[in-house]
């Protein structure tokens, strides 16, 4: 009876699982790409003497667009929907996918280009998810609903590593981005389909499911519905004054920093894995890149599996009032960044026997599933109404680590002239660090108060005085 919000989620996870797609094909597909030392040459299989600073630079470009339009993705989706801003994005990024085989037969500098450009049009995509969560989820669902949707992009890697090393095994490194880019352009179909951004609007839903939204939300009001209700009875302050007050506010940089390490972490095993495997793990023979791809994503399995448990334990301990919201928080914040801080340090300690490594960094990667139920909550609760800019700060800080980790590895284990192994244990390393400086951020410094800023010039008359006539409380989730 009350469904159609769980078909808006499984949308959005299935969106999630192509952006992934599209972002992480090259990382697995560079491996059969370039000739190297542990890649046996192919007499079928276009491959190019790329260097390692070539390969660093083609595997960290796509963040340098990536971060540049995370504020004005989430703000778009604030004033003109998730629908179409997040529709745009892929589509746009699935063309670019298509055109990386030949762009690589040109110049190692031309994949750059076109990564930065790929990376440009895909970020607005989790920004932009922010304000369609609140207008299509009460409070008492919206862990579930985020661990959920959001947890495609943890089975992307899951499906997209395995996928490639088929692909790659049977018919060479261009197909993995064909195939990847088509899967994405039949999801732009189903997208514009199914998707509303306003429960309201959707025909197959029903008035006791729109009615359950809107008793869960009462006090929540996206920029879009501001907008619609209030027409010209506001000012809206401009972009630059309203990001300047979002970096004034302490807690913002405690979600920031939480991004930063998550992004870091994962990168480090999502990005530099297939390399790290490929060098030091598995050994040529049949079916390589397969035996690559399912060892890459074992961590990604475990982290898929248990994000449903997360979500669904911190809505119970909601529901029950077992612990405040900031405190459930803080439990899953310590479940997110502490688990995979040992379990990749342990990994690079373990690289004689390729099990052992790999189990550490799988159990340690079960608890990245909790990420959803921990500082995204926080988002959610300082800036209801700005949830998508707020979003876009965060995860733009964020995955600046994307571009800086293959720079690192690069340096660490090609560059230093220490032992690769040891490059690759200090590398791995560096992720433990973030990890728990940005737990000791959350636990010390987080807050459950909705901030001003969210409430920034959104008091009718159009008056410039901030928060008129508005009292500021803190959000009960």
């Amino acid at each position: 009876m009350y469904g159609v919000r769980w078909i808006m989620c499984g949308m959005i996870f299935l969106g999630c699982i192509c952006n992934f797609m599209l972002r992480i094909n090259i990382d697995f597909a560079i491996v059969q790409m370039i000739v190297s030392n542990t890649t046996e040459t192919s007499s079928t299989v276009t491959q190019y003497a790329w260097t390692p600073q070539e390969k660093s630079w083609i595997l960290g470009s796509f963040f340098y667009g990536y971060i540049l339009l995370q504020i004005p993705g989430g703000r778009l989706a604030e004033r003109y929907g998730t629908k179409p801003v997040l529709g745009w994005s892929m589509f746009m990024a699935a063309l670019i996918s298509m055109s990386i085989p030949l762009l690589a037969s040109l110049s190692p500098w031309a994949v750059v280009l076109a990564r930065i450009l790929q990376g440009l049009v895909s970020s607005p995509t989790f920004p932009s998810l922010s304000p369609f969560t609140i207008k299509w989820t009460p409070r008492n669902e919206r862990a579930k609903f985020v661990s959920i949707s959001q947890s495609g992009g943890t089975i992307g890697p899951v499906i997209t590593y395995p996928l490639c090393g088929i692909i790659m095994d049977a018919f060479g490194w261009d197909k993995v981005f064909y195939t990847t880019a088509t899967i994405a352009l039949v999801w732009c179909i189903l997208w514009y389909l199914l998707v509303t951004d306003d429960p309201k609007n959707h025909r197959w839903i029903c008035a006791e499911e729109v009615e359950l939204i809107q008793e869960g939300r009462k006090g929540q009001q996206t920029l879009l519905e501001l907008n619609a209700s209030a027409q010209n009875e506001k000012v809206e302050p401009p972009l630059w004054d309203l990001v300047y007050r979002i970096f004034r506010t302490p807690s913002v940089w405690v979600t920031m920093s939480c991004d930063f390490a998550y992004c870091w972490g994962l990168y480090a095993i999502l990005v530099l894995g297939p390399t790290f495997i490929d060098e030091v793990i598995v050994e040529d023979g049949a079916n390589k890149f397969t035996k690559n791809a399912l060892l890459t994503v074992m961590p990604f399995i475990a982290t898929s599996i248990c994000c449903q448990a997360f979500g669904i334990v911190s809505d119970l301990i909601l529901t029950k009032k077992m612990l405040t919201p900031l405190n459930n928080q803080k439990l899953f914040v310590t479940c997110t960044m502490i688990p995979p801080a040992i379990g990749v340090l342990l990994m690079g300690y373990n690289t004689g026997d390729p099990i052992v490594a790999i189990v550490w960094i799988t159990i340690g990667f079960a608890f990245n599933g909790a990420l959803g139920a921990g500082h995204i909550q926080n988002i959610l609760i300082q800036a209801p109404n700005r949830a998508g800019t707020l979003m876009g700060i965060s995860n733009g800080f964020g995955n600046v680590s994307g571009a800086l980790t293959p720079l690192l590895c690069t340096y660490l284990v090609y560059n230093s002239g220490l032992d690769a192994v040891v490059g690759w244990r200090l590398f791995f390393a560096s992720a433990t660090v973030f990890y728990v400086l940005a737990w000791l951020a959350f636990i010390l410094f987080a807050t459950d108060r909705q901030q001003d800023f969210d409430t920034y010039y959104t008091d009718i008359r159009g008056k410039s005085k901030e928060n008129e006539e508005m009292e500021i409380l803190p959000v009960k989730v």
